[in-house]
Parts: structure tokens; C-alpha cells; sequence
């Protein structure tokens, strides 16, 4: 076993030469070597002796000067079966190993050819093979292990897939001088490399692939074609595969935030030209062992289905009018969602209140959890008032002190007994004013009076309405005056209504105040000038 490990050291391919390939091993003949126990050990068929001895012109059969080195054709070595490792899996992933039954697929297993795997809707799982080498199988998929072997000598892997639909990310270890091969078939084409990072997408009657490092050589009956670093084809059934292309730049994630606190992710992501979708994969690990949220989106956005609280990894990538995807774009995120923050119910959106302490109210998930309450004043700095809601204790509860006059905004988060405080929910505004004002009316004198009411602060002015009916259809007066008084004449007799509001300095229009009631009495009879005109008649007599 010692002079095999010497031995593979000594391995190279051979660059050219008249009786070898190129793509011949070379062996480094150790002390005890001859062609019929080199034979029996590493090729497969004794009978192979006699060509290794003419191939090398090896003149003693039970001889050969050890340093000596000897060409080995590669389909003549001997392969032994390599097992598959299902690294990971989640979701709805299932196996299926040659002919028996399907069943749930558990991380951990060894596959053996044939076998194979299915991805549901939420399904993901990676398969780890000998040389290092891993594929991840996206949700949707059917991929089928048709080969993977290893040779004695050199250790090169031989790996066949099939694709039947879905996708694959895959980490193809180098092969160097192993003279390896890594084939993924699919009804359109087949994608072989000797050591790369590519993804592949088949549909049925089309290969869609895309190379991130190395090159991949895509072939079907029609031609082939070499995709380099950063490129990607797309093979159709019948047809040539298109000549490589560009793949689009990996998007932007700078303004993405840190920490997400909302379940379903839904993000926006600057544009990249070119794209006509965007997909998302959020994974545990940086491996990319499974991925537990694959999404993808028309818009510029980034969207993730609903995942645990935890730190995780997340990749982005757009995706051409090929359907070919670009370079990803790669940072940690970290979810904290959890306890949700309830529903705000009182006041509601944009409600305007009169009460100085008015009540908040929201809905209750638990009985055990507590809650967070902040008040904030509209463009301040600090937060008005922060208070803790305590366990079965109703989610309601009022400030502690008075509200001035102005805007505010107000949000809950929940606090679960164990898990601790969970996440602001949004914040809701509401405005707190002050009643409409209340009008002094003094008694009416010939039909006219000046009203008056209690001046509010950060008022503009006031508007001031008059009608003989207190539904204020039709009134007769209906004025505005920055002062805090009014003054009405010209009123016939009879019941008057009037109601004040203010306006504030900001344009808002506060409440009218509570309706009142004056009554301008008929005019008293003159006698007197009835009197004046008798007069002169009087006189006369």
C-alpha cells in the first residue's frame, strides 16, 4: 500500500507522444513492478498485461527497471463504486434508490447508483461525492445518480447526473491529472467539466447553463459550445447551443438592512439593466448546504418566504430575458420577527382625539405575553411616553400624563415570557386637539351682539357659522377672523344656532364646538312716534 501511495505521487499526464494519448497516466514504476501484477491491481482485466507491455515496449515481462515510466490508457483502469453522501436536506425532499420505494429522504445517508432525489415546493438538498465535490438540488426538481465511481490508480472520480427537471448549483473539485469527468445530462444536452463552480437549469426540451468559475463544455447531436467564467448558454432540443454570453452583474445589497423584522421578506433592490426577474435563496450556512427559501420575483425586490428568527445567508441574483441568472450578490441577514407585534386598534389610523389621556388599545396574542407601548410627538427627538403593559393584563392601558395639543404616533411590541421582546410593530399617527371652542353670547341689542370664545394656542383662525337650523344646511353667516370674537348684525327675530372651530397653524381643522342657541327678540312697539303724529290734530280742539 506504501508503494501505491509513492506511486500515485508519481502520476502525470502525459503531453504528447507517439504510442499514448494525451490524456494517458503515467506511472512511475516502483521496485517489484511488472505488467502482470500492475494488471491485477489496478486494471481491469488481467488479460490487459500483454497490451501494457506493447504500449510501453517492455521487453521483460517480469522485469521492469523500477523508475521507469509506463503509459496507462485511462478506459483501461479498473473502477470501484464511490459512495454519494446526502450531505443535507429540508422540506418535501424524497429518495427513491434504484427500484425500491420512495421514501423521505434523511441527511446523513450514502446513495449509491442508481438513485433518485426529488425536491417538492420547499424541498432542497445537497449530495457531497467522493472528491469533495457538491451539487445542490433546488426546490422543483428530479435529478437522477447514474454513475459515481473512482479509479484505483490516479483516484480520478466518475461522476454521471441526470437531470430530468429543476436545478443544480454545483462545486466540482478540479481534476486535475486525475483524468476525472463530472457529467450532467438532460434531454437538450450534456454539461461535462473537469473542475468548476456552474449552475444548471432543464426544463424538458431546453439546458439553460451558467458558469461562475472555470468552463463548462455544453453538447447535444446538433454542436457544442464552451462556456467561460462569468457566461453562460442555453442548449434547445435540435439545436446548437447558443454561443456564450454575458451573465448579468450581481445586484446591489447595500441598502438592504441588517436585521429584517417582518415575515414574508419583501424588500426593495435597485434595478439592474437587463433583467426581467430576480431570485432570492436564504440558506443557514454560507455552504449553501440547503437553501430553506428560494423565491423569485418580476420586480426589483427581494422576497423570501416565511423563515425562522436566526442569522442566516443571503444570495441574490437577476435573471435575463434568456432565463439565464447572473452573479450573486452574498451577506449575512439576520431575522428577528418574533413575537409578531399585534394589530393596533385604538386610535385608529389618523384619528384625532380630545381626551388628554386618551386609551390605546391592540389586540392580545397570548395571555402570558406583556407589551412594549411608546408614544412619540411628531418630530421629536425623544419619545414622549414608554411603559410596559404586564402579563393578563388587558392590552390597553393611557398615558401617564397629559397629551399636548399636536401630533403623535404610537406602536406596540409583544413580549414573550421566554423569548423575550419581539420587534416594533408600525407605527400609527393620531392627533390630539382640543375641544372646539365654546361661545359667550350676551344678550342681543337691536339685533346685533358680539360674540366671543376662549382663544386656543398655535391657532391661525377661527371659523365661526350661523343658522336658524342646527344642522347648518343653509347659514347665514359663515365667516373666518384670526380674532376670538365676532361681531353679528342685522339678525331677525327669532332662534339663532352658532358653532365655532379652529384652525390651526398648520392648516389642520379642528372639531367644531358643541352648538348654542341664541334667540333676538322681536322689536318693542314706539308709541311715542304715534304720539308725535296725534299732535297736531290735538291742537286743534
Amino acid at each position: 500500500m506504501h508503494r501505491l501511495r509513492t506511486a500515485l505521487c508519481s502520476l502525470v499526464l502525459l503531453g504528447a507522444g507517439n504510442l499514448a494519448s494525451a490524456a494517458d497516466f503515467i506511472y512511475t514504476v516502483q521496485p517489484g513492478d511488472h505488467p502482470w501484477n500492475l494488471a491485477g491491481r489496478y486494471l481491469k482485466s488481467p488479460a490487459l498485461a500483454l497490451k501494457l507491455r506493447q504500449l510501453n515496449q517492455i521487453p521483460d515481462d517480469r522485469r521492469v527497471m523500477p523508475g521507469t515510466r509506463l503509459h496507462i490508457p485511462q478506459a483501461w483502469l479498473k473502477l470501484e463504486s464511490a459512495q454519494v453522501r446526502l450531505l443535507a436536506a429540508t422540506g418535501d425532499t424524497s429518495l427513491q434508490p434504484g427500484t425500491a420505494p420512495t421514501r423521505s429522504a434523511v441527511a446523513g445517508e450514502l446513495l449509491q447508483a442508481p438513485s433518485t432525489l426529488r425536491t417538492g415546493p420547499s424541498g432542497s438538498a445537497t449530495l457531497q461525492f467522493a472528491d469533495g465535490s457538491r451539487v445542490l438540488v433546488r426546490r422543483d426538481s428530479e435529478l437522477q445518480l447514474q454513475q459515481a465511481q473512482t479509479r484505483l490508480l490516479g483516484q480520478g472520480s466518475l461522476v454521471t447526473l441526470a437531470l430530468l427537471h429543476g436545478s443544480l448549483e454545483n462545486q466540482v473539485t478540479p481534476v486535475g491529472e486525475s483524468g476525472g469527468r463530472f457529467e450532467i445530462r438532460s434531454p437538450a444536452a450534456v454539461a461535462a467539466v473537469r473542475g468548476t463552480e456552474f449552475r444548471v437549469y432543464a426544463d424538458g426540451s431546453s439546458l439553460r447553463t451558467e458558469v461562475l468559475s472555470g468552463a463548462v463544455n455544453v453538447a447535444n447531436p446538433s454542436g457544442q459550445v464552451t462556456a467561460q467564467t462569468a457566461q453562460g448558454s442555453v442548449a434547445q432540443t435540435g439545436q446548437v447551443p447558443s454561443a456564450p454570453v454575458a451573465l448579468l452583474p450581481a445586484p446591489s445589497l447595500d441598502s438592504l438592512p441588517e436585521r429584517v423584522e417582518r415575515m414574508p421578506i419583501d424588500l426593495p433592490l435597485p434595478a439592474l439593466a437587463g433583467a426581467s426577474s430576480y431570485r432570492t435563496q436564504i440558506a443557514p450556512d454560507a455552504q449553501f448546504s440547503v437553501a430553506i427559501s428560494d423565491e423569485t420575483s418580476p420586480a426589483a425586490r427581494i422576497r423570501a418566504r416565511d423563515v425562522d428568527d436566526g442569522s442566516y445567508v443571503l444570495r441574490v441574483r437577476a435573471i435575463d430575458a434568456q432565463g439565464l441568472e447572473g452573479l450573486s450578490s452574498q451577506r449575512t441577514l439576520v431575522v428577528h420577527a418574533r413575537p409578531e407585534p399585534p394589530l393596533l386598534i385604538e386610535p385608529a389610523p389618523d384619528a384625532v382625539t380630545t381626551a388628554e389621556r386618551p386609551v390605546f388599545r391592540w389586540t392580545q396574542a397570548d395571555p402570558s405575553w406583556s407589551y412594549r407601548l411608546q408614544i412619540m410627538a411628531s418630530g421629536a427627538a425623544e419619545v414622549f411616553d414608554e411603559q410596559v403593559v404586564q402579563a393578563a393584563q388587558a392590552a390597553t392601558t393611557q398615558p401617564a400624563r397629559d397629551l399636548p395639543t399636536g401630533l403623535y404616533q404610537w406602536r406596540v411590541a409583544a413580549i414573550h415570557p421566554s423569548k423575550g421582546p419581539g420587534p416594533w410593530g408600525d407605527a400609527q399617527p393620531f392627533r390630539r386637539v382640543l375641544p372646539g371652542p365654546g361661545v359667550d353670547i350676551p344678550p342681543p341689542q337691536d339685533g346685533s351682539l358680539t360674540l366671543r370664545w376662549s382663544a386656543q394656542p398655535q391657532t391661525a383662525q377661527y371659523r365661526l357659522q350661523v343658522a336658524r337650523d342646527n344642522s347648518f344646511a343653509s347659514p347665514q353667516t359663515d365667516a373666518q377672523t384670526e380674532a376670538a370674537q365676532y361681531q353679528l348684525q342685522g339678525l331677525e327675530p327669532g332662534v339663532h344656532h352658532v358653532r365655532v372651530q379652529a384652525i390651526g397653524a398648520d392648516g389642520y381643522i379642528g372639531p367644531w364646538g358643541s352648538t348654542q342657541t341664541f334667540t333676538v327678540p322681536e322689536p318693542r312697539p314706539q308709541y311715542w312716534r304715534a304720539l308725535l303724529l296725534l299732535l297736531p290734530a290735538l291742537a286743534l280742539f
